[in-house]
This record gives C-alpha cells, structure tokens and sequence, in this order.
C-alpha cells in the first residue's frame, strides 16, 4: 500500500508539472480534461478542397468542429495543393480551432511523389534498408531528411503565423501496412519516431509542433504502449485510432491501458469511424478529443448520432472554443512574429467612450457595417474582402485618452478595406502591424474589440464559406432551426441568447443545469434591442452559478429552440 501512495503523489507531481506548457492549445487540453471532449473531424483528399469534410459536418448540426485536422498527402497533385491546406489551417486557428495535421509519407527509399500501393505508402522496407533510413548519411536518410525539409517549410509558415500545431507522423505505429509501421522495440518505428521528431525540432528549429503519439487499437494495445514508446520526452499527447480492430470497441482495458501510460498527459481518440456517444464519453471522461475520419463519419454514423454528439454538453466545437489569445512562451519567447488573435493597446485604458454605433461611417463610407453588443465583446461586422489573399492588420494607437484606428489592408502596402476610429482625442502615433502576414478567404469579415484590466483586446474572426465563425448572429427562422447560438460562449460574467421578439407574443428562456433542472426563467424583461435576452450567469435565487455546461430553451408559441452554454 505504501508503494501505491507514493506512485500517486508521483503521478499527482507529474500531472502538475505538465499544467503550464510552452503551448496554449496543450494548457486547453489540460484545464478540459476529465469534463469536456473537442469534437473533431479529419479533411483528406483532396485538399485543393481543404474544408470539405467540416462543411458536410456543418450540413448535418451547423457546428463547425473544434478540432480541424489535415494531411500533408503523397500523390503528386496532392503535394502541389499543400499550400491551399496550409492556408486553410491558418484560418482554421485564427478561427480558434485546435489544429491537428498527419502526414501519409511517401516510402523513402523511392521518394516522393507516390501512390497508395506497395511502392508507396503501403511499402515494405527490408531490415537492411530500414537500417539504412536509421544511419545518417546513407541515400534513404537523405531522402527521408529532404522530405522532411519540405513539409518542416509549411510548418515553418504555420510558425510564423502563430498556428501551434498537434503533429503526428508515422500514425498507428503498431499497424504493419505502412512502410514505417509494425516494427517493435527501441530499434523499430520508435527509433524512426525519435529520428523525426529531433529533425523537425533541432535542426530545422520548429517550435510550434505539439507532438502526438499514436497507435492503433489491435488487440495487443497493452504490449504495444511499451514496445512502440519513442520515449517521455518525445510525445505530449497520447492517442489512439478506433477501428473495433480486436472486435471490443471502446472497451475499459484499452482506454484504462491510454490513461496509464499517458501518466497524466492528455489522451485522445486519434481517428475513428464510429464516433464516441455521450454516455461512452461519461464513462470514460479523460479522452480530451476525438476525430471523425472524413468520410467514414457520415457513413458510420446516423446523422442523428451525430447531432446527439455535437450537440451534447459533453463535446465543445468551434463556437465553444475559447479563441487563441497568443500567450504560448514559444511565441513569448520570439518562436513567431505573427498570429497573435488578442492584440493590447498599452496606451487605452478606459472602454467606457466606446459606443454600440459609432458616431460616424468607420467603413470610410463605402463599406456596410455595424457593432453588434455581444456581451464584453463589441463585435465589428461588414468589411468585405474581394479575393483570398495575404493581408495585413494594422491598428494605431493615440498618444491622448487612449483612442485608435483599426485597419485592415492588402500585405504589401496594397489597398485599404476598412478602417474603424476607436474614440479617441490627440495626434497619432506610428503604426504598428498586427499580423505581419494573415490569409483570409474572400467575403465578409468580422472582429471585435472588449475591455480588460491593462486596455483593450482585439480578435479577429473570418466569415466565410470556407470557415466557420465563433459568433453569430440571431435566426429569423426559429420555426425551422433546432437549435440557436449563444454568445459570447464559452462565457465569464454574462451571454447574450438569442431571440425572435414579434413584441406581442410572449416568450420564455429558461435555463438548465446538466441534469435537467430549471435553473432560471428569463423572459421579455430581459430582452436587449429585442434580439436577445441577457442572463447574468446567476440562479433564480441570485447566485453566480458554477463553471461547467448549461443549456437554454426558447420558447414562443409552437416556436421552440435550444443551445448549449459554458460558463467559465
């Protein structure tokens, strides 16, 4: 008993020490894990058409997933379209999405490009090739190491733009089909595992990459977490793909086996067909995301399956996600120039002259726009972007009473597409750039700027059709929606939920707690600008309530609609 209470305080010591990473998605996952999973899904070929599989999600729940997850691919007109993917991963973060990209490689004893054949991906190495690729200098490692180079030049942009991304090469490392798979112990896929991960990190001196280490769920997962570990130092996160491989599905054993070999690191359902369902996910709390495969999530599963998942208070997507404020150390400490979401002005202490409508056209009047109150957020609609591309966000600060000017312009010094005047009085300081570089898709932009301690924030969100937002706006069609979007959500101090107010009929909202109890009614004493009611986060008896899930339900003659709401 006594070496049992000590291997609890170790792991007890273990799980603190890892509470404060270099990352902030990896600290997300920590401060959710045990009570909320991040539902995700996979976007394969072709990512010329990066968003595909995300957007059939949307078509079935309307939720964006907040796990978006890509590949690096293997055939010759998938690597041309790298840089489509990589522009879409860019957006898919400054959205707030948790990023996840794989890399099916090429068989380097051929090189790239390939096929998904026996030459390629699916090759089989002899022992004195795979000796080869392990011996720096040899013609395999070079080749290994120059398509290294090309990928490690993607993530380099990624870097740049502020994107941590959760990495994972040589997946299922247990699976033998893949020319890098099926070879136990400290010799086999674990040594080509370490060879990469030094690579990426020390020669190519990548800082974004939280790395995963992933297997698949073969009925030997007990034996295989200790002959395919590439060792503690090499791996943040611990995954595993479900595929009912042994016939038991998501069964205790395996998942009991992740969670002690993960020690206290976030553990996570790699790729799957069959989705996790919410009472599986209440029985086993600590998996901290899950990832649909592409197309074999639309297959393998009802839609209705997949709205009872998306939809629980068990799974977060992307309007759950709590937005990427920038503050991981490797970006501290110089890692990236860019991809900051959450920008302070020093100078502007006081939020109290911004205005819901501003007192004149910030668009220089040719643009249609608009502040939309959003809870601490006031929230910036309406500058229209021609065409994807680079683009630069700018913001100038003034030297009285803290004012500013916020713009938005072509990368390069090109044309102005909006331009917002924060109150303000006295000259102008110089200009400073938020993003050195930031892709966004064409069509209508969106940001919003909140108050804080030291001055004021600034977040950049991107409405497209590509890309999902994490605000929106309020239906006008509640008799044929299923659910409305609450915002800000997650929340602090108070949300904002939606309405549709004919300002006769009467209506209710009422608030519930997880297990089903009314918690509190809100009606239209509540109401702002008759589009919404605000709920200050408090009980019918006038408590704050705790963090955790919530749900709302609107009601208003035969119209009814619900949503999900996180306190924090």
């Amino acid at each position: 008993m006594k070496s049992l209470r000590i291997i609890g305080v170790l792991m007890l010591l273990a799980i603190s020490s890892f509470a404060q990473t270099p990352y902030e998605s990896l600290n997300y996952l920590y401060s959710i894990r045990g009570n909320t999973t991040i539902g995700g899904i996979h976007n394969r070929q072709p990512i010329s058409n990066p968003n595909q599989y995300s957007q059939q999600l949307n078509s079935i729940t309307g939720d964006w997933p907040g796990l978006y997850s890509s590949d690096f691919m293997f055939e010759s007109w998938e690597i041309d379209d790298r840089q489509t993917m990589i522009n879409q991963v860019i957006n898919e973060w400054n959205n707030g999405a948790m990023i996840n990209l794989m890399w099916h490689a090429c068989n380097p004893v051929s090189g790239e490009a390939c096929n998904w054949d026996g030459n390629g991906v699916l090759a089989n190495l002899s022992n004195s090739q795979w000796n080869d690729l392990l011996t720096n200098g040899t013609a395999i490692n070079n080749r290994w190491k120059a398509m290294m180079d090309e990928v490690a030049t993607l993530l380099q942009q990624l870097e740049n733009a502020g994107v941590e991304v959760f990495f994972r090469p040589l997946h299922e490392m247990n699976q033998g089909m893949f020319w890098w798979g099926g070879r136990p112990g400290s010799g086999g896929t674990a040594a080509l595992y370490r060879l990469t991960h030094d690579y990426f990190t020390y020669t190519k001196g990548l800082s974004n990459l939280i790395w995963v280490w992933n297997l698949q769920d073969f009925g030997s997962l007990s034996s295989d977490l200790n002959n395919y570990d590439p060792g503690w130092n090499y791996w943040d996160v611990l995954t595993m793909d479900m595929y009912w491989s042994d016939g038991q599905g998501y069964s205790s054993s395996k998942y009991n086996a992740l969670v002690n070999k993960a020690a206290g690191k976030p553990i996570g359902i790699g790729e799957c067909e069959d989705l996790p369902a919410v009472n599986l996910l209440n029985q086993q709390p600590l998996w901290t995301f899950f990832m649909g495969w592409s197309e074999l999530t639309f297959s393998g599963n009802s839609n209705q399956k997949i709205q009872d998942i998306f939809w629980s208070g068990k799974v977060r997507v992307l309007d759950e996600m709590p937005g990427w404020n920038g503050t991981g150390s490797w970006q501290n400490g110089g890692g990236g120039t860019g991809g900051t979401q959450y920008i302070q002005a020093e100078s502007y202490n006081n939020m109290s002259g911004i205005q819901t409508e501003p007192t004149s056209d910030p668009g220089g009047g040719n643009q249609n726009v608009g502040w939309v109150d959003a809870g601490d957020w006031l929230t910036y609609d309406g500058i229209n972007i021609p065409s994807s591309g680079n683009y630069s966000i700018a913001y100038r600060v003034a030297s009285q009473n803290g004012g500013g000017v916020i713009q938005l312009e072509q990368a390069g010094g090109g044309p102005v597409y909006g331009t917002i005047n924060v109150p303000a009085t006295g000259g102008w300081q110089t200009w400073t750039t938020i993003y050195q570089t930031v892709y966004l898709n064409a069509g209508t932009q969106s940001f919003g700027i909140k108050a804080n301690a030291g001055g004021w924030n600034l977040n950049w969100w991107a409405i497209t059709p590509a890309s999902g937002s994490r605000i929106a706006e309020p239906t006008t069609e509640l008799a044929t929606q299923q659910k409305l979007r609450a915002y800000p959500n997650p929340f602090t101090k108070e949300v904002a939920i939606p309405v549709e107010w004919d300002g006769e009929t009467d209506f209710t909202v009422r608030i519930f707690d997880v297990s089903g109890n009314v918690i509190r009614t809100l009606n239209m004493d509540h109401l702002s600008n008759q589009k919404e009611v605000i709920w200050d986060g408090a009980n019918g008896a006038g408590s704050i309530v705790s963090k955790g899930n919530y749900f709302f339900q609107y009601q208003s003659g035969r119209n009814a609609a619900s949503g999900k709401l996180i306190k924090e």
